[in-house]
């Protein structure tokens, strides 16, 4: 039925047994069960044979349980004996109760139609890793009166909701698909302290992400596109959460507020491509609409939103739209784009008072290049701290003359440069930056100098254990500090006004920028900004970047090697040029994996 293994194992000098048990495909859910009741805290349960049949399992206590095979695991329909002593009314794959503690599930490909085919109530310390789950009648995975828990890298489709999240905090959700559900992508009501990064969430049924009674969560770099209707949905009571650097799109409302709202900043988001269609719940007149203010939307007096400095454009029918039944609205600046892919003033409805950004919003924006022990990085940075820009690409970068093709720009302004050596960067080298028709000139006056080969004394981690508080604060949401350095280079382009003369930081020469900058950086004849009333040529400035004692460790010890002044009206064109790629949000039709 199955084999035992002892094995020793050592941590910190203290010596400890633990058994593993691989479980054969021939053992019946009793058999299984028995030996997951009669195992002990810390033992590894293994599924390594190809499928297994009709599974109900409850864990109540810390225990491994893994597949190296991705092992099929047909979920039972039915309510397993152990689980009705325990009042449990819902069937399900595996059970965590809150004796479970600490226990991690990897690798196994679950299957069935069980009301959920991962329960974990009560439980602290989850990790759900690495794990395909397709079905659920109620949901594929369900959180509910837990903290700590980790879910990261798996894939969810098929079932009613993708995961549901009820009265959970301090939790991680990072690195899943989320896709082809009938209802919600994720259900997240009653949580506080969670983040929710860098998920793929999309084609799902209903909405890609319900925010219900949520306060101070973080919704950063995910994508969420072409659910049926919503992309991000907050009701009841939402207090203090950052959604940032997402990228919402193709839904029929990308962002449906419906809550009272206390604080909540939603900034530097994508929200393009809203479409029209039956919106269930969204009256006709509010579909196709990047964000609708809906009818128990509410700001509370001390704690408005924040919603500014989106790029916003390309949607069938608004770009901000509210309902009649709430005084007007007041939106920030963001930066609108017409179905050419121009800049151009929102598609607002009256009931929402709101704009464009202009020059008199924008402020100068560096760009960082540096070099880690994951080799050649750029970061676009505001005074500081890293800036985001809603993501864009950089059609050509050059180095000395040699072409390396597109980098895509992350929503949070980061990017790699995984192709360019070193060593191809000495002192004097030149990168050009081409985005559509503007091109900008960086000169290193640094060489690089690479941090591959110093030792690294990080403590090694153990892949499968769960994750402590600390862990998850660290979860993936790109917050990545400045690295401190100064740079020198010269700036080209061309405007409707041109001027010469000495920038700050070292900068020369005469580059596309807005015109309030113009008296600052540029000391020679220009008719723009302070100097005149021309459109936007000046020499670029630059500032230093200051070091953050927060910095990750892999930016504390990089160095940086360039730093030049992008004012924000660069990457208005440079996201308007990346919007006419309209494919890039339309559905294939493609639902496999």
């Amino acid at each position: 039925m199955f084999e035992s293994i002892d094995s020793i194992e050592s941590e910190n000098d203290v010596l400890s047994t633990n058994s593993v048990y691989n479980i054969s495909s021939s053992s019946t859910n009793d058999e299984i069960q028995s030996i997951f009741d009669n195992s002990k805290s810390g033992d590894t349960i293994q599924f390594n044979d190809k499928e297994y049949n009709d599974i109900s399992i409850v864990v109540d206590k810390r225990l491994n349980i893994v597949s190296t095979s991705g092992s099929i695991i047909h979920t039972s329909e039915s309510i397993g004996a152990k689980a009705k002593q325990m009042g449990i009314s819902n069937s399900f794959g595996f059970y965590f109760s809150e004796m479970a503690r600490g226990s991690f599930i990897k690798g196994l490909r679950l299957i069935g139609n069980s009301d959920y085919e991962i329960m974990i109530d009560g439980a602290d310390e989850i990790s759900v890793r690495d794990n395909f789950i397709s079905g659920g009648r109620k949901g594929g995975i369900l959180l509910r009166n837990s903290k700590y828990d980790v879910i990261l890298g798996n894939n969810l489709t098929k079932a009613y909701d993708g995961i549901i999240l009820k009265n959970v905090n301090r939790t991680g959700i990072s690195l899943n698909r989320i896709y082809s559900n009938r209802n919600m992508g994720l259900s997240l009501e009653d949580v506080f302290l969670v983040n929710l990064t860098n998920n793929s969430i999309y084609r799902n049924g209903l909405d890609g992400v319900l925010l219900k009674n949520a306060k101070s969560n973080r919704i950063l770099n995910n994508s969420i596109i072409n659910n049926g209707v919503s992309g991000l949905r907050l009701e009841g009571y939402t207090t203090r959460n950052i959604i940032m650097y997402n990228n919402i799109s193709g839904n029929i409302a990308n962002i449906y507020a419906n809550s009272l709202t206390n604080g909540d900043q939603i900034t530097q988001n994508t929200l393009m491509f809203a479409k029209k269609g039956y919106g269930s719940y969204i009256a006709d007149d509010n579909v196709g609409a990047a964000i609708v203010f809906a009818d128990d939307y509410k700001a509370e007096k001390q704690g408005n939103m924040l919603f500014s400095h989106n790029s916003i454009g390309m949607n069938a029918v608004w770009d901000a739209k509210s309902t009649m039944s709430h005084p007007p609205v007041n939106i920030g600046a963001n930066w609108y784009f017409d179905n050419d892919g121009n800049y151009a003033i929102g598609h607002i409805c009256p009931m929402v008072f709101g704009r464009s950004i202009t020059a008199d919003d924008l402020k100068t924006l560096s760009m960082g290049f540096g070099g880690d022990e994951n080799g050649l990085f750029g970061q676009l940075y505001d005074g500081d701290k890293a800036a985001g820009a809603g993501g864009f690409t950089i059609d050509n970068l050059n180095v000395n003359g040699k072409n390396y093709g597109s980098v895509e720009v992350g929503e949070d302004g980061r990017f790699s440069l995984d192709d360019l050596d070193f060593d191809e960067l000495p002192e004097g080298s030149v990168i050009t930056i081409t985005v559509g028709e503007h091109s900008f000139n960086i000169t290193i006056n640094e060489k690089i100098l690479s941090n591959k080969n110093k030792k690294n004394n990080s403590p090694k981690t153990n892949d499968n254990a769960p994750l402590k508080e600390e862990d998850i604060k660290n979860l993936p949401v790109k917050e990545n500090a400045s690295p401190l350095g100064t740079g020198n280079g010269t700036g080209s382009g061309s405007g409707a006004s041109t001027g010469s003369g000495s920038g700050e930081g070292n900068f020369t020469g005469s580059g596309i920028s807005v015109g309030i900058l113009s008296g600052q950086s540029n000391a020679g004849t220009g008719d723009s900004g302070e100097n005149g009333g021309g459109s936007a040529s000046e020499g670029i400035s630059a500032y230093e970047i200051l070091k953050d004692e927060n910095t990750p460790a892999t930016a504390k010890n990089s160095q940086l090697i360039a730093l030049f002044g992008v004012a924000f009206v660069i990457l208005i064109i440079a996201l308007g040029y990346r919007s006419k790629n309209k494919d890039e949000y339309q559905d294939d039709g493609d639902y496999s994996l």
